[in-house]
């Protein structure tokens, strides 16, 4: 796995807002890229990278430990997976099976630096950027027609929650 030579390019697409939080999302599945980018082919692979900028422009903290992220292709929803079942699917995939420990956490550590921060509340005027993944087949990338759904969004201390809905091809 390669360490990230760059930051990530900043997330292209339209921006959708709820309660002054902004969200803008696209799938990578440009293959080419990926290898470039991870030394691997994600796709291939069975995960689906989706790179996510969110913006809080509420004047209220963001909690995103109960956020729902989901992925709909074909009306199937696609199961999330964080950067450590990301990483274990790789090494599956390819069938790694003989690594130095060293070796092991340092490329698992690579492709989690691409990772969004979850676990942090994003603070007023705060814009977090990174990638979220989810288990695919073939098939549904072939598909398309892929939709984010991000839900159960409250800000601050309210009540009220929200959702959205962003294509994603």
């Amino acid at each position: 796995m390669k360490t990230r030579p760059e930051p990530l390019p900043s997330v292209s697409g339209p921006v959708t807002e709820s309660q002054g939080v902004s969200f803008q999302a696209e799938a990578l599945t440009n293959e080419d890229y990926l290898y470039e980018m991870f030394d691997a082919n994600l796709i291939m692979a069975g995960i689906l990278p989706v790179r996510l900028k969110i913006e809080n422009t509420s004047g209220e903290a963001v909690n995103l430990k109960r956020v729902k992220f989901e992925v709909v292709s074909g009306g199937q929803s696609l199961k999330i997976i964080d950067a450590g079942g990301a990483f274990k699917r790789l090494i599956s995939f390819y069938g790694i099976s003989t690594y130095s420990k060293e070796g092991y956490r340092e490329s698992k550590g690579d492709l989690s630096s691409h990772a969004l921060s979850l676990h942090a509340p994003i603070a007023p005027g705060e814009a977090r950027q990174g990638l979220i993944f989810f288990r695919i087949s073939d098939d549904q990338i072939r598909q398309g027609g892929l939709t984010l759904l991000v839900k159960k969004l409250k800000v601050g201390r309210s009540n009220a929650e929200s959702s959205v809905e962003l294509k994603l091809n």
